[in-house]
């Protein structure tokens, strides 16, 4: 057997532990184990590390410890600071477009209009989503579950 074939194989052990592998490429492994001590013996090394790391249990944090760490500063903060930069940005866009159409008053393009129609349809939408969401926030069966 080639080098090339060989490590091929090689490569196929641990998909082939997974059950990852086809029919076909499961039994070209199995027939390459029964001829192979090399590779046999690397297969049963890879098939104890499996085992090994199946049996592992790591104990779950309390429950309450798990709730604190969702409410803390470090998941919270980045959350609110989003919210913030973006109706900031909001608030800040809609105060320079009224400036600058007060200032600059004049009979809009065709283009300036497709554009506010976008625009305004696009904000529109928004709104109308987060006010269904809103709405229906307190109908939401799956707010209270937890994991």
């Amino acid at each position: 057997m080639t080098a090339e074939r060989h490590e091929e194989i090689r490569r196929m052990l641990s998909a082939c532990l997974d059950g990852e592998l086809t029919q076909g490429e499961e039994q070209r492994v199995r027939v390459h184990l029964e001829g192979c001590a090399e590779c046999r013996q690397a297969y049963e090394e890879l098939a104890r590390l499996q085992q090994m790391t199946r049996s592992l249990h790591f104990a779950s944090p309390p429950e309450d410890r798990m709730k604190e760490l969702e409410k803390s500063l470090m998941v919270q903060a980045p959350r609110r600071l989003g919210w913030l930069f973006v109706l900031g940005g909001l608030a800040a866009w809609l105060i320079y477009a009224a400036v600058t159409y007060v200032r600059h008053w004049r009979p809009p393009s065709a283009e300036e209009l497709i554009a506010s129609a976008v625009g305004i349809g696009f904000v529109m939408l928004l709104a109308s989503v987060i006010a269904e969401r809103v709405r229906q926030l307190p109908h939401d069966r799956y707010r209270r579950i937890e994991k």
